[in-house]
């Protein structure tokens, strides 16, 4: 976990972006779960506010929608945040090498995992689910982050009362 305690206490906003797969079979009732939790934590007052974000599963170079530059900026911070804190997005998020069918070009695609998390105090980007520390090849999940999350603000330090 990188965030702490008086990292979520001290902040004068914490919010929480939740991105998901949309359409992704058999995960719609965990996303919506996660969902309702971390929606539970900003009805009360944990943190300021929940943005939901649908992404698609890969992504590739030619996509411009704007929500697919959305996630391209979201997977560059999210790649700095880990290299920043010793951390990997792998093997959630991969990068990929694709052949064209019609031609000899290749080019990268990035695979998103179907859900993802990322906290922040104050704007600054202090965890990011899933994401695994290299050296002992452990993952920290959504789940993981969301326990977290609704362990270390309790009702004594909600955001409403002080």
């Amino acid at each position: 976990m990188s965030f702490t305690k008086a990292d979520l206490r001290e902040a004068d906003d914490v919010h929480v972006d939740a991105f998901h797969c949309a359409s992704m079979h058999g995960t719609h009732e965990q996303q919506r779960a996660v969902l309702r939790r971390l929606d539970a934590l900003e009805e009360q007052g944990f943190v300021d506010r929940v943005r939901r974000q649908a992404w698609t599963h890969e992504l590739t170079p030619d996509a411009d929608d704007e929500w697919c530059e959305n996630a391209r900026a979201a997977y560059s911070r999210f790649h700095t945040w880990a290299r920043e804190n010793d951390r990997t997005l792998e093997p959630a998020f991969r990068t990929r090498t694709v052949r064209s069918m019609v031609s000899d070009d290749t080019y990268d695609v990035i695979t998103f995992p179907i859900l993802c998390v990322a906290v922040y105090a104050d704007g600054s980007l202090v965890e990011v689910a899933p994401s695994t520390d290299p050296t002992t090849d452990s993952t920290y999940t959504v789940l993981d982050c969301v326990d977290d999350l609704e362990t270390t603000v309790d009702t004594s330090q909600a955001k409403a009362t002080t």
